[in-house]
């Protein structure tokens, strides 16, 4: 075993909930954790360092889509890159078929591009899709131990009911996990908006109001991405509904309030 790399087992907890240790200790900043079909591995921040994943198991390091022949054997390089005085995870194309990334167009085959510091899904499409959790560490993601009696964790972001409710409109065709669902559009969201009941007044801008304010308010917390400094506007929608998916602020059952009301939407 290379030092500074060690294999995750399939019994490891999705990326998304959970950043696993690393040596038994919490991981140094940038360490890469990439999980697959069945485990993965995790990686120091050392740069020359790669990673392959495909489906050619037993001989790359994170194995997917095994018996799926539009995956390629090689489908993903995940390089450790010099970067300014520091280091940077990069993931390059190395099969047929695009790789999806959040907030970025497709990858092609041959292009690659750098990893975020956090939880990145990459997504295949062959004959099924196929992801891989990825995972650059902040240094201050670990959350302890985990037992069979711990309970479980909870990472949703305090919204008000009015908040909550604009969300739930605006995302509610990726919610409701309809074919290539996209956030609706201010026009869109105020017209929804006004037939839940108990509602009346909404338009375009009152909607995106509120949603500047959400915007706005994660990104004093520390969440990035979110204003037009620091990402293409085009992108923020994106951007959000992955922050408020991934942490399971909005769930698919959030839907019933477009056809219960709320009783108190100003709170």
């Amino acid at each position: 075993m290379t030092e500074g790399m060690y294999p995750l087992g399939r019994l490891t907890p999705s990326l998304v909930r959970a950043e696993p240790l690393f040596a038994g200790a919490a991981a140094p900043v940038g360490t890469l954790f990439v999980l697959g079909d069945a485990g993965g591995y995790a990686a120091a921040a050392v740069a020359g360092r790669s990673l392959v994943v495909g489906r050619n198991a037993p001989d790359v390091h994170v194995a997917i889509g095994g018996e799926d022949g539009y995956v390629s054997r090689e489908h993903a390089l995940l390089r450790c890159v010099q970067h300014g005085t520091g280091t940077r995870w990069v993931v390059r194309n190395g099969g047929k078929l695009p790789i999806r990334m959040p907030d970025t167009a497709p990858l092609l085959r041959a292009h690659e591009a750098p990893l975020p510091i956090g939880y990145t899904p990459l997504y295949i499409q062959g004959s099924q899709l196929h992801v891989v959790e990825v995972l650059v560490s902040d240094g201050h993601r670990h959350r302890g131990a985990v037992r069979p009696d711990t309970s479980t964790g909870n990472l949703r972001l305090p919204l008000t009911r009015r908040e909550w409710l604009v969300l739930v409109a605006m995302f509610s065709a990726v919610l409701d996990r309809e074919d290539q669902a996209l956030p609706l559009s201010w026009n869109e969201t105020g017209k929804l908006l006004n037939k839940v009941p108990g509602q009346s007044g909404w338009n375009d801008r009152k909607a995106e109001a509120v949603v500047d304010g959400v915007r706005h308010r994660l990104t004093a917390a520390g969440i990035e991405r979110l204003t037009r400094e620091t990402a293409p506007a085009e992108a923020l929608k994106a951007n959000l509904q992955r922050v408020l998916v991934d942490t399971g602020t909005l769930l698919p059952e959030d839907l019933r309030v477009l056809d219960t009301g709320i009783e108190d939407v100003d709170g």
